[in-house]
């Protein structure tokens, strides 16, 4: 019998897994309804999976930690990027490089290194048996860097302050690769970086300036994970289709969220099957919130039927979070089908 972490390996290399592996969660307490039977068949059925995913937490500290400020909590993280939350997700509220490249000179930039920041991760690694280890590294490097001088700024700096943005970038990118080394030290399986590029009709810029002004750094970060025996994993919003070839081309193992709102997964599938293991699909803009049960149950065969191989490449999940006006009954629904298509009780 395979273990967890032997079967992702097969079906993230598409060598033929015993079971397609299940990543989802129920955020009860953001949830609208709260039907205390529905959650317990739930929860019931959660346990029913397979324990075969450490996904360690994001790695974060703070320059002021959380507190709660007019009606909601505001924090300032370990870059120096102000946030705030009022109850509906959090957003970035000040941008520490927005006045000038010139306020690098003398800004204090965290290091990877500091042991403090995997004390979390190091607990959860001694627990890890013979699941499969996924670390992040999130807001990779556009996300960073926009957090950094502000979305607008971003967008246009490569054009009209190309040396500052690249002297940045360096920066950024090479916080990034030694937050790898630390976890490819501690012998992970999977590296997951985070860097939104698309909207829901398209790619946020040009991709051939995708190409020049970014490309050669995912490059690094890609090679650094593949070097050390991990997988790439990326979460990437939205439509991305235009850049997902070059992706593929710098060794991009797992693609995740899979927004079905977003790119057509019949399309995915058939242009892309076989290069790259799909991570997501469950639509949490559609059919989880304004369905019934029987049509998210007709959704999540399809996604079975679409991504699922029989040499591997799918690891179902939801397309994002869970969206907190989703009936309990579609989640319900949800659960029995992927038990029913994953057969995780047959290990």
């Amino acid at each position: 019998m395979l273990t967890g972490k032997e079967n992702y390996y097969r079906a993230i290399m598409h060598g033929s897994p015993e079971w397609v592996p299940v990543q989802l969660h129920c955020p009860f307490d953001c949830l609208h309804e709260q039907d205390e039977g529905k959650k317990s068949r739930i929860v019931e059925m959660s346990r029913q999976f397979p324990n075969d995913l450490l996904k360690l937490e994001p790695v974060f500290h703070y320059v002021q930690p959380p507190a709660k400020v007019d009606g909601g909590t505001r924090w300032v993280d370990h870059w120096g990027t102000g946030w705030a939350d009022d109850g509906n997700g959090a957003k970035t509220e000040f941008h520490p490089l927005e006045a000038g490249y010139e306020l690098m000179d003398s800004y204090p930039f965290p290091d990877p290194h500091e042991p403090e920041i995997f004390v979390a991760a190091e607990r959860a690694l001694a627990q890890r048996g013979d699941r499969y280890v996924l670390a992040p590294v999130w807001f990779t490097l556009f996300e960073r860097m926009w957090m950094l001088r502000g979305f607008d700024n971003m967008l246009l700096d490569p054009l009209v302050n190309e040396n500052d943005f690249f002297y940045l970038q360096d920066i950024v990118l090479g916080f990034a690769l030694g937050m790898i080394d630390e976890w490819l030290r501690r012998g992970v399986d999977g590296v997951f970086f985070s860097d939104d590029w698309g909207s829901q009709r398209g790619l946020l810029i040009n991709p051939d300036d995708w190409r020049r002004y970014w490309k050669p750094a995912y490059e690094q970060l890609f090679g650094r994970v593949r070097g050390g025996g991990a997988h790439v994993w990326m979460h990437l919003c939205g439509d991305i289709r235009a850049i997902l070839p070059d992706l593929i081309e710098l060794g991009l193992d797992v693609l995740n969220p899979v927004q079905p709102q977003a790119m057509s997964i019949r399309e995915l599938a058939r242009d892309f099957g076989g290069n790259v293991c799909f991570n997501g699909g469950v639509d949490v803009q559609g059919v989880l919130v304004a369905g019934t049960p029987a049509e998210v149950r007709a959704h999540v065969c399809e996604l079975m039927n679409v991504f699922a191989r029989s040499d591997g490449g799918y690891v179902l999940t939801t397309s994002h979070g869970i969206m907190p006006e989703t009936p309990l009954d579609n989640i319900i629904a949800l659960y029995e089908t992927a038990l029913g298509l994953c057969k995780p009780l047959g290990r």
